[in-house]
């Protein structure tokens, strides 16, 4: 009798095991898990030696490009252009082609090359091309499960440097913003690209935004910018909220907001600069806490820790600023070179725009741990990287690279 329990206990707990590794929902996107550049990694070094970590792998045949992959236990996904033609390419994680299918035209003027980060979730994959390509993947293959186009099918007005959108996933709902003036941002079935809404919002041409959803009150907003207002719409329905225009000599905008406990973090070229926002307990309105009109961001993202906010000071400056995040004021400066910020496991990493310079840096005492430059790749260097199972990704133009930051000590 004794053991038959035994054998039973046994069953069920294998048999949840299983159900739960089954049930597991496999999801990467843009900037990590919130869309907010910390990765969920532990373990891994705090120091780097002379010539920075371990090169474990590079291919250099990816084609062009500055978005950056997103990776999962067993494949990586990134975009690339070749001959004008979008292409999402599937890697091992040793750095072998798994497949590659091309799904659109991309962007061949003015920085040519893929701009955005594929979003995957289970077996589907999400992809946007800079001419306004958005395609629905098998992610084991590569086969196209729909596809639309934000030009033509919905009358959208492309950005000067083309569309820089990570799309947006939320339950079944897939979010993009073709820029129209009646046909501004969609929300599209995942499943078959069904318009499930249109929303006219303020009927501009599209920023370079990844967009944000935040909860808040019982609902959800997503919050974004088009190319003169910042905006906030409900998820469900696509009613506009609020929004606050603002005129900037450089109304580039790419950078996604960050948000935590009822405030907004905003973070754009200099004129326009950093602002913290407060939300309403309902989300249906904005209050400005503060403005900093000497910091400018183009597209190097931002980074909270507690109440200190770290990214680059933008401009001709070299400078990575550390900023309280209850005022805005600049509390410290560290020269790294101006480029793209991501955080794991206690430290910041940074990648220069021009010269490919990587750092690693503890933001308690705001010092350089490490660093070495990318010297593989083509063009500017304005990927942003991504950390997974303890190796650090990097894309340079037609160039990805695997670099192992996984301290073998803790391991």
């Amino acid at each position: 009798m004794k053991k038959i329990i035994l054998y039973v206990v046994l069953a069920t707990i294998l048999f949840s095991c299983s159900t739960k590794e089954k049930n597991k929902i496999a999801f990467e996107q843009w900037r990590g898990i919130n869309r907010d550049g910390i990765y969920q990694e532990k373990d891994l070094l705090k120091t780097w030696t002379e010539g920075g970590p371990e090169l474990l792998w590079f291919s250099e045949n990816l084609g062009e490009g500055y978005g950056s992959p997103i990776i999962t236990d067993s494949t990586i996904y990134i975009l690339a252009s070749r001959d004008s033609i979008s292409v999402a390419v599937a890697f091992d994680l040793k750095g072998n082609v798994k497949w590659q299918k091309d799904f659109g035209k991309e962007w061949n003027t003015s920085y040519p090359g893929t701009r955005s980060t594929p979003t995957l979730i289970n077996e589907l994959l999400y992809v946007s091309s800079g001419m306004g390509d958005i395609s629905c993947m098998n992610s084991e293959n590569g086969e196209i499960i729909w596809t639309k186009n934000m030009l033509k099918d919905f009358h959208g007005k492309a950005p000067y440097f083309g569309y820089a959108q990570s799309l947006l996933i939320n339950d079944s709902i897939v979010y993009a913003m073709p820029g129209g003036a009646d046909t501004n941002i969609i929300a599209l079935n995942r499943y078959n690209g069904d318009i499930i809404w249109i929303s006219k919002a303020k009927g501009e041409n599209p920023a370079y935004n990844s967009p944000k959803l935040i909860d808040i009150g019982g609902n959800q907003i997503l919050v974004t910018y088009s190319k003169e207002n910042f905006i906030g719409i409900d998820a469900k329905t696509g009613s506009l909220l609020w929004s606050e225009s603002f005129i900037a000599k450089y109304p580039n905008h790419a950078n996604t907001v960050l948000y935590e406990d009822s405030a907004i973090f905003t973070a754009a070229p200099i004129g326009h600069g950093l602002l913290k926002y407060k939300l309403s307990d309902d989300g249906s309105e904005i209050t400005k806490i503060w403005h900093d009109t000497i910091i400018g961001n183009y597209f190097g993202g931002m980074i909270k820790l507690a109440d200190k906010i770290y990214t680059g000071a933008g401009g001709r400056s070299k400078n990575l600023v550390m900023l309280n995040a209850n005022t805005g004021e600049i509390k410290d400066s560290l020269v790294t070179g101006n480029g793209s910020i991501i955080y794991a496991d206690e430290m910041l990493y940074t990648y220069a725009h021009k010269n490919g310079k990587v750092c690693l840096i503890d933001p308690e005492t705001f010092e350089i741990k490490g660093s070495f430059k990318v010297k593989k790749g083509t063009k500017e260097h304005f990927s942003h990287p991504v950390i997974k199972n303890g190796v650090l990704y990097i894309r340079h133009g037609n160039a990805l690279l695997a670099y192992d930051i996984k301290d073998k000590k803790l391991v």
